[in-house]
């Protein structure tokens, strides 16, 4: 596999820092020194060990006054631990002349990122939202650079993810493919059981995403308090923390899904192209998760009118009926559409005062007998989205995928609210009849 090499100065930043003495003997030298990580060389004054080993104990004890026995017993673990490993990574230059080994900062690169410096300036995290065992494991979490793609990608989604679809989704970003749909089976379940075993458990236990092994589902802890630690989410996580931070681009779904490009086309007269900013584009969704998350959202987000047809009953699950009693608590009029006998008897238990409708045969509901096709979900006729699902005679699973689109002058919308719209106004209420056939 390979990673960008921006992400380098940052993983090796976080496995120089993952211990809390590597913190304190940093932050000790670069005082000692009295310089700033920009202009830390090794020609500044080299601090014998055993001093070195007193300053880290009282930094980490936040008293000066320290027993010899714990200072002597540090001692040790710096010479025989931290130190050989700093300077392997050639963040501290070693005198071994005189009867006392000494180090000194070197000018590596890590000691100019902003991010360490503040951190260095508090390397027990006294004046963050984090204990200084959630922000060694939030480090050690850091070091590998999958682990910063996994943040993003989860960043992009709202709510938990099929583990697969998350391996795709990171493998695209790594640059192995354009889109989810590219990366062979193999490949995403090797990926998939990596991140199951490896990565997203040590995210978990640094508190910043949940993963269910069971149910194969992961998700970003979005109220976790590293969104407030500024160093972490303007360093490390700075993009994931971007689209934490910011609801308006976490909505911005043409960005959510990279693989799949979204352009929006207009023509001045003369035919010439333009970008038409003021139109919001359609996007293609892949995979069950993707396409339900997004479902949900439109249907939440319905505010006086929302029209659900679903052609079978496995379309209709429990998240989609409880979505349809709220909206229906919330005064919204709710339209479900279904030849099914099953989902619609379903509905009219559950939302009673849904107006269920019997659609006849055309381009929204599709012959029944070909692939299970048909889902369509409008919403306040500004939200809309057309479901297809394909189940393949050699698989067991079925292949989910949609359109979807936002805005009135939406082409997809525009398209949907033509075939629906006037049918709809023409529809009685459900105080008006039990089961409406829908005029199609």
């Amino acid at each position: 596999m390979s990673f960008p090499p921006a992400l380098e100065p940052t993983t090796t930043a976080a496995d120089v820092l993952a211990d809390p003495h590597r913190r304190a003997l940093l932050s000790v030298l670069r005082d000692h020194e009295g310089q700033s990580p920009t202009v830390a060389t090794a020609a500044q004054p080299a601090m014998p060990i055993a001093d070195l080993a007193t300053e880290v104990a009282a930094v980490e004890r936040g008293t000066p006054i320290v027993p010899d026995a714990h200072c002597e017993r540090l001692r040790i673990e710096l010479v025989h631990r931290h130190v050989p490993r700093l300077l392997d990574r050639g963040v501290l230059s070693r005198d071994a002349e005189g009867d006392e080994p000494t180090v000194s900062l070197t000018a590596h690169p890590i000691l100019d990122l902003e991010w360490v410096g503040s951190l260095l300036d508090d390397p027990t995290g006294d004046a963050i939202p984090l204990d200084e065992e959630t922000l060694t494991r939030t480090l050690e979490a850091l070091r590998e650079p999958r682990r910063l793609t996994v943040c993003t990608e989860l960043a992009n989604r709202d709510g938990s993810i099929a583990v697969d679809d998350l391996a795709a989704g990171v493998l695209v970003r790594e640059g192995e493919a354009d889109r989810p749909a590219d990366v062979t089976d193999s490949r995403r379940t090797a990926v998939a059981t990596e991140l199951a075993h490896k990565q997203l458990p040590a995210l978990a236990a640094a508190g910043l995403v949940t993963h269910d092994d069971e149910s194969g589902r992961a998700a970003l802890e979005t109220d976790a308090p590293h969104w407030d630690v500024d160093w972490l989410a303007d360093g490390p996580l700075a993009e994931a923390a971007a689209l934490v931070r910011s609801d308006s681009t976490r909505r911005a779904r043409p960005e959510r899904e990279p693989s799949v490009p979204a352009r929006t086309v207009a023509r001045e007269p003369d035919g010439n192209e333009r970008t038409e900013t003021d139109v919001e584009s359609c996007w293609t969704l892949e995979g069950e998760t993707t396409v339900v998350e997004r479902g949900n959202e439109i249907a939440a987000g319905a505010d006086e009118e929302l029209f659900v047809m679903a052609p079978r009953a496995a379309l209709l699950g429990s998240t989609c009926l409880e979505n349809l009693r709220n909206a229906a608590d919330r005064g919204v009029d709710v339209y479900v559409a279904s030849r099914s006998p099953r989902v619609r008897d379903t509905v009219r238990s559950t939302v009673p005062s849904a107006t269920i409708c019997e659609p006849r045969f055309d381009w929204l509901t599709f012959p029944m007998d070909a692939s299970h096709q048909g889902y369509v979900i409008l919403a306040d006729r500004e939200a809309a989205m057309l479901v297809t699902v394909d189940r393949r005679a050699d698989a067991s699973a079925s292949r989910v995928g949609a359109i979807t689109g936002d805005g009135r002058a939406n082409a997809l919308v525009s398209i949907v609210c033509e075939q629906l719209g006037s049918r709809l106004d023409r529809l009685p209420t459900a105080d008006d009849c039990d089961e409406t056939p829908l005029p199609m």
